[in-house]
């Protein structure tokens, strides 16, 4: 069995993943976007000398450093990035089918709807992405998860908490930078975008939404 655990930043995602592995011996994953991409970024960043207190206080909370960048330098880079994340991609997709050839059972930190959430919010305010772009990296995902139903036992599980809370324990995990309420949004979107392409690209997955108080 497969289970993604998605849902916003601070909505307890990794608390339930470690859960699952430490009681019921799944074996742990966490699938991370655009690591080429920020990789390339973070060169970027060193190389137009905008490591200034601000930068490193935006890195100190790990925020991704291609968000980092002016968009006048990513609108320029849309197509590398865009081959980057293709080429990441498919990487993580062979490792992770190997991984699920090897164990029986596996739990992935976050998925589709925050990262699909990270394609929008590149697309919407960065114009890191194209819309092109971002529907080719969407159908990857479709296209990888139909196979991958079909060997194995796939859920995806959204965890969804009230604002105030996800507020409260983004602070409690040592951030200093605001709860970026707009992403937040932005990755519940995310999740109904998956939830309705699931059942029209015949994928064969379930998909529950959970609201944690």
């Amino acid at each position: 069995m497969i289970i993604v655990i998605d849902g916003p930043p601070a909505s307890g995602k990794s608390t339930v993943a470690e859960y699952l592995r430490r009681r019921h011996g799944f074996s742990a994953y966490r699938y991370k976007r655009l690591g080429l991409v920020n990789t390339i970024s973070t060169i970027l960043l060193l190389w137009i000398n905008l490591r200034n207190e601000k930068v490193r206080r935006y890195i100190c909370d790990k925020v991704d450093p291609v968000i980092l960048v002016s968009p006048s330098y990513l609108e320029k880079l849309s197509w590398l990035f865009l081959g980057l994340e293709i080429v990441y991609k498919c990487v993580r997709y062979a490792f992770l089918f190997l991984l699920a050839l090897m164990n029986r059972d596996i739990v992935i930190d976050e998925w589709f709807s925050l990262g699909w959430a990270n394609y929008l919010n590149l697309m919407l305010y960065k114009k890191a992405l194209k819309p092109r772009h971002v529907e080719l990296l969407m159908r990857l995902d479709l296209s990888f998860l139909r196979v991958l139903s079909k060997f194995f036992d796939f859920v995806v599980l959204f965890i969804d908490r009230d604002l105030v809370k996800l507020r409260s324990f983004w602070f409690k995990r040592g951030h200093r930078l605001p709860y970026d309420v707009g992403f937040a949004m932005l990755v519940k979107y995310s999740f109904n975008l998956f939830r309705n392409s699931c059942t029209s690209y015949g994928t064969h997955v379930k998909v529950k939404y959970v609201y944690l108080a």
